[in-house]
């Protein structure tokens, strides 16, 4: 099959990392698919891609394709505009923009492009369940989500038998989803009990003065740095994960990185984590806006090194059912009418 992504923006983050190794996994089963963006080659990027830059995505060239997949709600509305290219649209859904706070005076042009008849794709199973409920009418097929093992694997030296020092919290500040201002407030708690906690942060964007009056002092705070150095990162130390996710959280990739790099986890109690495996005995669930909840949390991994050892190993065993070839074998099927339902 030819499949050609659009993407607005190569930046780096975990939505479009995914449809880079989308794109990488549909070409090693040896179909034809390109990535063509407004913006350059990612540099940050370690793989074997087919990439076009062009600052028009849509142009006569994207008719040759049998299928275009596209990741944003204005992308699939100026797709729709060309009836030519109708029947080959896709919509990857890594997420329902309407939740986030940032996107509020975006509601009917959202609106507008999930009510056409054009088939979604998503990366959960909760996703599906969250959209239908809204546009009962739509197609969705969930193709499941992928994890770089070349980056994200546990240490030689393991530290089961020692108990945490550090918590890393990943995401940044400004999305509003990712509840980071809550995780500054959770570790601040959590550090009042155990005053030998450190703090490791990883975003996208600094905002360390915003973050520090919430928290106290950072003690390593990082920016705008690749997947192969945040899996670095998680198995340089003995930390626990937290995430803060609200319910709008599409699928939370940086919770089974973790998990896959043999960190315990502390998780919110929504849908999309809860939708990792079965049983749900992988992390820690808190519920959500609940900083005292998470701390608390937090203090009993730290003393309990049954519960530590356990929380690691179904974290590695979570982590292990996933991967991009799945996923681009679940994709084969849905686009070449095989999977469909």
């Amino acid at each position: 099959m030819r499949i050609v992504y659009l993407l607005e923006s190569t930046c780096l983050c975990g939505g479009v990392k995914v449809v880079l190794r989308q794109a990488e996994a549909l070409l090693k089963r040896g179909h034809h698919a390109v990535v063509i963006s407004k913006e350059r080659y990612p540099v940050w990027f370690k793989g074997n891609i087919l990439f076009q830059e062009n600052r028009s995505l849509i142009t006569e060239s994207i008719s040759n394709f049998d299928h275009i997949i596209a990741t944003t709600p204005d992308l699939i509305l100026s797709l729709w505009k060309h009836p030519v290219l109708r029947g080959k649209i896709w919509h990857l859904v890594q997420g329902y923009e309407a939740d986030y706070r940032e996107a509020a005076g975006h509601q009917k042009m959202i609106d507008e492009a999930y009510s056409l008849p054009v088939p979604k794709l998503t990366v959960s199973a909760s996703l599906v369940e969250r959209l239908i409920k809204r546009y009962t009418d739509g197609s969705f097929y969930c193709i499941g989500q992928g994890l770089e093992s070349q980056f994200f694997y546990p240490s030689r030296t393991r530290f089961d038998n020692e108990k945490p020092d550090h918590v890393f919290l990943i995401g940044p500040l400004t999305i509003s989803i990712k509840q980071i201002s809550l995780g500054l407030e959770a570790f601040h708690l959590a550090a009042q009990e155990r005053p030998e906690l450190e703090l490791v942060r990883i975003t996208s964007i600094d905002t360390r003065e915003e973050e520090e009056p919430l928290c106290g002092k950072i003690h390593e705070y990082y920016v705008h740095v690749s997947p192969e150095k945040v899996g670095e990162l998680l198995r340089s130390t003995k930390g626990i994960f937290i995430s803060p996710s609200s319910p709008g959280e599409g699928f939370g990739l940086p919770a089974l990185e973790a998990m896959a790099c043999g960190v315990p986890t502390v998780l919110t109690d929504i849908p999309s984590y809860r939708g990792f495996a079965r049983p749900c005995d992988y992390s820690i669930f808190v519920p959500c806006n609940d900083a005292v909840a998470m701390a608390r949390a937090v203090c009993h991994v730290i003393d309990s090194d049954k519960e530590r050892e356990s929380l690691i190993r179904r974290g590695l065993e979570t982590a292990a059912l996933f991967s991009y070839d799945r996923v681009a074998a679940s994709l084969e099927g849905v686009l070449s009418g095989e999977s469909r339902v």
